[in-house]
């Protein structure tokens, strides 16, 4: 009979403890492949290597904050800095293009970025890859919308429909405030990066809205003043003051109700007047330079002689991975233990089995089987079982992330796309089928050293 059938035999004849055995090896692998997965991934997709974004330049305080909002929308900005500062930037000698954004509010939690046209037509995200429109056009004037990919597809909107505009990063914040509704001209095609994720029109319409809430929040708090002054000459005043506002304010309550959505924010975009300075500021100047040999002269004099901060993403993403490669290393050496207890548990196995089995041996060693044969055997049952626990984890483990995919991808913020199969995977497979068969040679070696006279003597 040959080794591969006794071999299937044997594995049929402990069926239930080889399949307990298995799940326990699944168990240890699935939890390394995931973290080794989301590992990559997650390095692949802040990889800098091969993206647009050089240097990027937003009000002091943490760079890696100031990188990680700007380009991958997490967490909430830096600050801003003033458009005068802004321009000075866009004017070195050195640079080669700039992109100024501003942010702030946002569209059903979806990030507002107030930007210009040359996002459309000179912005790389990637080396080579330029933003291009799916459907309509790119924003030609004030209060008119684009939307990211991802945006257009999740709230269902496309060009024709209009957006309304809420104060605040995160739609739950609290004091958020309808400022309109705004057209939309045009969606961007899938960029499988951030930008998919956001709503864009001209910074001027995010100054305006926000000086016009300005505007009202003062005239509101002037009405009050004067109402609690309680001056009877001024009183009538006073009356016909807060009249106006509210009428005004209900003029425009119904012009939202009865007028449709693309002639309100025409009627918006026509009105175009001058800002104070204190509202014509900029969240992040996105830079390339026009040589490398620039670069830590260009970051060193925006760091030490102007009131802003140029940040590299390439630096803090790696200064990121540093402190994140130390922590998925100790997430990987608790599912190396448990991939170790699961090889144990096959020599616990594999040595309970041969009390059962010894009987089993010695006849296979009278009927003419060689020892290396019993040892093979055993081996082979050790690796059957590491090799299908396995691969069995590794398949769990990619369904998983697969499924878990949204959520991962709300949680940081970054698109990530799993394989079914990585190169890593091969080395985990051939790596935990070695431990197994280097365990395996203890129960081995006890089977070859079975006395076949013994065990062939009749049971009492």
């Amino acid at each position: 009979m040959r080794i591969s059938t006794l071999l299937v035999r044997f594995l049929q004849q402990r069926a239930f403890a080889n399949t307990l055995t298995g799940t326990a090896i699944a168990m240890g692998v699935a939890l390394t492949a995931s973290i080794l997965t989301l590992r990559i991934e997650t390095e692949h997709a802040f990889s800098q290597k091969d993206t647009g974004y050089e240097i990027i330049i937003g009000a002091k305080g943490s760079p890696l904050q100031l990188v990680l909002n700007t380009i991958y929308h997490i967490g909430a900005p830096v600050g801003n800095f003033p458009l005068t500062d802004c321009e000075r930037l866009q004017a070195d000698k050195r640079v080669k293009f700039s992109l100024p954004m501003v942010f702030g509010d946002n569209v059903a939690g979806y990030k507002v970025i107030g930007t210009t046209p040359e996002l459309f037509t000179a912005f790389e995200y990637r080396k080579g890859a330029r933003v291009s429109i799916a459907k309509g056009r790119p924003f030609g004037k004030h209060f008119e919308a684009v939307l990211g990919a991802e945006v257009a597809a999740n709230l269902r909107l496309s060009v024709g429909d209009s957006v309304v505009m809420r104060h605040g990063i995160d739609i739950h914040e609290q004091g958020t405030h309808e400022h309109g509704t705004i057209p939309i001209v045009g969606v961007l095609a899938p960029t499988a990066t951030a930008l998919d994720r956001a709503v864009y029109m001209t910074m001027w319409t995010i100054w305006d809205v926000h000086y016009h809430e300005y505007q009202e929040a003062q005239e509101a708090a002037q009405q009050a003043l004067e109402q609690s002054n309680g001056d009877a000459r001024t009183e009538p005043a006073a009356d016909s003051t807060i009249q106006s506002h509210e009428h005004h304010g209900e003029h425009h309550r119904t012009s939202a109700k009865n007028h449709t959505h693309a002639e309100t924010a025409e009627a918006r975009a026509e009105h175009h007047h001058a800002l104070p300075p204190e509202f014509t500021t900029v969240t992040a100047l996105v830079v390339r330079l026009k040589s490398p040999v620039f670069y830590d002269s260009f970051v060193r004099n925006v760091n030490e002689n102007t009131a802003v901060q140029a940040a590299v993403p390439m630096r803090e993403i790696a200064g990121l991975f540093q402190v994140v490669g130390n922590i998925s290393g100790i997430l990987l050496s608790v599912s190396y233990i448990s991939i170790i207890l699961g090889a144990i548990s096959i020599i616990v196995a594999l040595y309970t089995s041969l009390n059962e089995r010894r009987r089993e041996i010695a006849i296979l060693r009278s009927l003419g089987a060689h020892r290396y044969s019993i040892v093979a055997l055993i081996v082979g049952e050790a690796s059957a079982i590491s090799v299908l626990g396995s691969i069995v984890g590794i398949l769990v483990a990619r369904f998983g992330l697969i499924l878990a995919q949204p959520f991962v991808q709300n949680q940081i913020g970054v698109q990530l796309t799993f394989s079914l199969w990585y190169n890593i995977d091969t080395g985990v497979v051939f790596g935990v089928v070695g431990l197994t068969i280097l365990v395996s040679l203890l129960p081995a070696w006890i089977a070859y050293r079975t006395d076949v006279a013994k065990n062939l003597a009749p049971i009492a």
